[in-house]
């Protein structure tokens, strides 16, 4: 069973709000071991949408994978996300499940690592910064090597100046 758990929180509607309403959810819920930066990106896929604030966590938590998605989408739905048609449209609140460790620190397949870490900046930075060590694959590649993999980051994308409060 997966023991620390390694999240990517996004929001682009009321981005500061969400963003520290879902981190005091995930404290209240989980032991929180580590918090990235905040960064902010352009949206992926919805090219003129707002920007999102995203920010990755580590918590402690001893779950399967199912509970661990369930909780996280009661957290989203408590912050006003809703689940449309349309994957790229605004939301109060997304938190994926970037990957998952056993007590012995091992990367688990179940979950398997999300691949918008080998994808997007918005996911790999963040996660590099508080993870970069862990292998994400069977060859050895790091959380960090593959945020290095992806190059400079795209316009738009910066640490936010004025990070969301602890």
């Amino acid at each position: 069973m997966p023991d620390r758990w390694l999240l990517l929180l996004g929001s682009n509607i009321e981005r500061e709000e969400n963003l520290e309403r879902a981190v005091a959810m995930l404290e209240h819920r989980f032991t929180v071991l580590a918090r990235s930066r905040v960064y902010e990106s352009e949206a992926v896929g919805d090219p003129g949408g707002p920007p999102f604030l995203n920010q990755a966590l580590w918590v402690r938590a001893r779950c399967t994978p199912r509970e661990m998605r369930d909780a996280l989408h009661a957290m989203e739905a408590s912050l006003g996300r809703l689940r449309t048609l349309d994957r790229n449209a605004p939301r109060t609140m997304d938190i994926d499940i970037l990957l998952a460790t056993g007590p012995d620190g091992a990367v688990r397949a179940d979950p398997p690592p999300d691949p918008d870490l080998r994808r997007f900046h918005h996911a790999a930075l963040p996660a590099a910064e508080i993870a970069g060590d862990l292998s994400i694959d069977g060859n050895g590649t790091t959380v960090a090597a593959a945020a290095a993999a992806l190059g400079p980051p795209p316009a738009g994308f910066r640490v936010q100046d004025h990070p969301v409060p602890r």
